[in-house]
């Protein structure tokens, strides 16, 4: 008798071979619950009549807002939106990943994994929705900038429920050339006898250990001789910091 023939005869009482990794246990129940088609098409055709219904309750927040001339605040469309997506994540859940008719424990773990996440956000948002009580300038989102404010945008309208914020056209360049040329061109203005040589002069003076600044193009930085401290100097191999508050960027420099 061989070694396959004998495990078979000592398992004859199990009506199976466990050793067998192709046996069937038939006291055991397996396979998935096969949902008929009929129950499988009208979840399809809710999850489309979802989808339509949140197009259109879009759709019907900027009818009324211009038809009535309102103007309705945000949480209706988020409250709107994330009722209906919820509704369809639940179909989803129930019937094409089963969870109707698995185990609880598997529904457990997903409405678990829900609540971490949402518990992620929780803080997340407390954070950002808290920031501007102590130091008001830190509220809203970063920006290109860390101005606060958008650039190269329109105004938002106080009905948004959003911070209003002044359009910052800066064609291109960054914020802190765009605020050196801002108080240039209203330093030149207010002394109608100097040119810009005299007002990088004016700005060089006022700094500390001065370099040269990038948007000296005529390097006026070395003709008017700030050039010849050394010390004063930046180079490949060694940087001299700058103290103190950086006057280019005053929006009310003063007269000297």
């Amino acid at each position: 008798m061989s070694h396959a023939a004998h495990a078979n005869n000592a398992h004859e009482d199990l009506g199976w071979n466990p050793e067998d990794p192709h046996g069937i246990n038939p006291h055991a129940h397996h396979g998935h619950i096969v949902v008929g088609w009929k129950l499988q098409l009208s979840v399809l055709l809710a999850l489309i009549f979802l989808t339509v219904l949140t197009v259109g309750f879009y759709n019907a927040e900027q009818w009324a807002e211009t038809a009535f001339g309102i103007t309705l605040p945000g949480w209706v469309n988020i409250v709107g939106a994330m009722t209906i997506a919820t509704i369809k994540a639940t179909l989803v859940c129930m019937y094409f990943m089963q969870l109707r008719y698995d185990k609880a424990l598997n529904t457990f773990a997903l409405l678990f994994c829900l609540f971490a996440v949402g518990l992620f956000l929780f803080f997340s948002i407390i954070d950002l929705s808290t920031r501007g009580w102590v130091t008001e300038f830190k509220q809203g989102e970063i920006v290109a900038g860390g101005t606060g404010v958008g650039l190269d945008s329109p105004p938002i309208d106080a009905s948004f429920n959003a911070r209003v914020s002044p359009r910052i056209t800066t064609a291109g360049v960054s914020i802190a050339t765009y605020r050196r040329n801002q108080e240039m061109q209203s330093w030149l203005e207010a002394r109608p006898d100097k040119e810009e040589k005299d007002f990088w002069k004016y700005f060089y003076a006022k700094a500390y250990k001065p370099s040269r600044h990038p948007g000296d193009e005529q390097n006026y930085f070395s003709q008017l001789g700030f050039d010849r401290d050394p010390d004063a100097l930046s180079t490949p191999n060694r940087s001299v910091p700058r103290y103190g508050r950086t006057d280019a960027l005053d929006p009310n420099p003063s007269s000297d």
